[in-house]
């Protein structure tokens, strides 16, 4: 039998956007997105997969260099897999988060 195809994306977008924020922010900006996601969304990370949009509203409240090298790190852990539909769409929801507050 093999997996769910859809919940190993899901794992795979989720195990990207935890290590991208470890990498950018260290374990405190871990916490804080799984805060804001949870008191803004009653959201946990892998839900960001479903819901991009999510991380927007956590961005918004986190400064926006964070934003953007967070973005970029994503991007280069995901481009591998960007052929794949799901994940494609994904990276160009996400790619359209305005890390810059006008």
């Amino acid at each position: 039998m093999f997996p769910d195809t859809n919940k190993v994306k899901k794992a795979l977008v989720s195990l990207a956007l935890e290590e991208s924020l470890l990498e950018i922010g260290g374990s405190k900006l871990l916490h804080d997105v799984f805060r804001i996601l949870y008191e803004k969304f009653q959201s946990y990370l892998p839900d960001c997969y479903d819901h991009p949009e999510y991380l927007r509203g956590v961005f918004a409240e986190i400064d926006s260099g964070t934003c953007d090298v967070f973005l970029e790190s994503l991007n280069e852990k995901l481009e591998e897999y960007a052929y794949q539909k799901p994940i494609g769409k994904f990276l160009v929801k996400i790619s359209k988060i305005k890390c810059r507050v006008s």
